[in-house]
């Protein structure tokens, strides 16, 4: 069982997880993914980030030295490498609580709970992320801005990336669909789910969360 395999052979990989759970490759791979993706980001949109972070400090009073001091912090090396740990942290963070919600929920749709094996079906799913990173980062090398989006967002390009509406649409991600799907499929195939109620459980636990996450995010949002 290779890592491809997970693209073209996705029921083979999880009938391997259900006799032998692995997930310290898979794991390791997307967390390699994420972080390489947050340095490239930066380095190709860089231009877009700083005008960004300018308005940003402008709106919160900064004095013209502050803002210096603060420029200086985030063209460091110091500042990369933070945003590209802090991006792995959260994505250990959200395939942990992804894996227990679900392993909490699967008894009542007539499966059977395993953290190991959900947490494995869950880390090689997210593999999904290494064709996600590739579009988006040639996306962001075009437009050299990193605000590209490959979700429903696409087709109202008109709508301010702030509204309600734009961060519902950016949650239905083509590439994270495709994630939920090959989720749906593993935890039927290692918790013995029927296949219905694997995609009934996976895609609510999912829409709950687009709306936790834009609701977080607001709320963080004001606080900055």
């Amino acid at each position: 069982m290779g890592i491809l395999d997970i693209y073209f052979a996705p029921s083979k990989v999880f009938a391997a997880l259900r006799e032998k759970p692995r997930w310290i490759l898979p794991l390791a791979v997307v967390l390699v993914v994420v972080a390489l993706t947050a340095v490239l980001t930066v380095n190709l949109a860089r231009e877009e980030i700083t005008m960004r972070q300018e308005e940003v400090m402008r709106d919160r009073g900064l004095t013209e030295e502050q803002m210096d001091q603060a420029r200086q912090f985030t063209s460091s090396p110091v500042a990369v490498i933070s945003g590209a740990l802090s991006a792995a942290i959260f994505t250990i963070i959200l395939l942990l609580v992804f894996a227990v919600v679900t392993n909490l929920f699967v008894p009542l749709f007539g499966g059977e709970s395993g953290f190991k094996k959900i947490f494995s079906v869950i880390c090689f799913s997210s593999l999904v992320i290494i064709p996600a990173a590739i579009l988006k980062l040639i996306m962001i090398a075009i437009t050299k801005s990193p605000y590209v989006t490959t979700s429903l967002a696409l087709f109202v390009p008109a709508l301010a990336r702030d509204s309600f509406m734009y961060q519902l649409l950016a949650g239905f991600d083509f590439f994270i669909i495709w994630e939920m799907i090959l989720v749906s499929i593993g935890i039927s195939i290692t918790s013995g789910i029927a296949r219905k109620n694997a995609y009934v459980l996976v895609f609510v636990i999912w829409f709950v969360s687009v709306f936790v996450g834009i609701g977080l995010g607001r709320i963080f949002g004001r606080g900055m």
